[in-house]
């Protein structure tokens, strides 16, 4: 709400001392020009619906606390929807064995700002993508619909981002390694990860 944006705050408007704390770890634009999706280190998950607007008149609207199956752990991509600027997917990094009644590493995440409701679907498939790893970044190509996840031990694909699909590994030859950041040129057809110390590496998509 107006007068209160430090989003990381213990400010009763958000939620109290509720996962405050830490800093900014994500944010990302919509494909509109006011939509502004922003998660906090401690889990916290914030839509602007006037990101546009004038820096004091901004407003913020917490959604995290509109589910009961959202980890409160460190919030390491989001990535939104080009077509619903309400909808997007979200990962995780930590471990579930540190929120056992929260887990996950991977979420499809759709906000209905005018009902006030945001809803929240676990797509790891039980054990996240390549087991209770760290999830470091997440992109989707949005041709076929598949999301990709990179972790500590390389990069996995989700066909279709289908919720009762199974992940499987993105292509061979990458070395298992931590893969600190993922990203597709559309038109290329061509997914980049720039790993830990060996080297950047690309895919191409389908």
């Amino acid at each position: 709400p107006a007068g209160h944006t430090q989003l990381t705050a213990n400010d009763a408007l958000y939620g109290g001392a509720d996962r405050s704390g830490t800093f900014v770890a994500a944010i990302e634009r919509g494909s509109d020009t006011g939509t502004i999706w922003a998660a906090t280190g401690t889990g916290r998950v914030f839509v602007s619906k006037n990101g546009d607007a004038a820096a004091g008149s901004v407003t913020w609207t917490r959604i995290d606390t509109l589910a009961t199956n959202d980890p409160n752990r460190f919030v390491s991509s989001i990535y939104v929807d080009p077509a619903d600027a309400n909808h997007a997917w979200i990962s995780y990094s930590g471990y579930n064995a540190n929120t056992p009644t929260t887990p996950g590493h991977v979420f499809e995440v759709r906000y209905n700002p005018g009902a006030g409701t945001a809803t929240w679907t676990n797509l790891d498939g039980g054990t996240g993508p390549m087991g209770d790893l760290p999830t470091t970044d997440l992109v989707r190509d949005d041709v076929t619909g598949d999301l990709y996840a990179s972790t500590d031990f390389g990069v996995m694909m989700l066909p279709g981002g289908n919720a009762s699909g199974s992940w499987v590994s993105a292509g061979e030859g990458l070395p298992n390694v931590e893969v600190a950041g993922l990203t597709i040129v559309p038109g290329a057809r061509k997914l980049y990860a720039a790993t830990h110390g060996r080297s950047a590496w690309v895919l191409t998509l389908p």
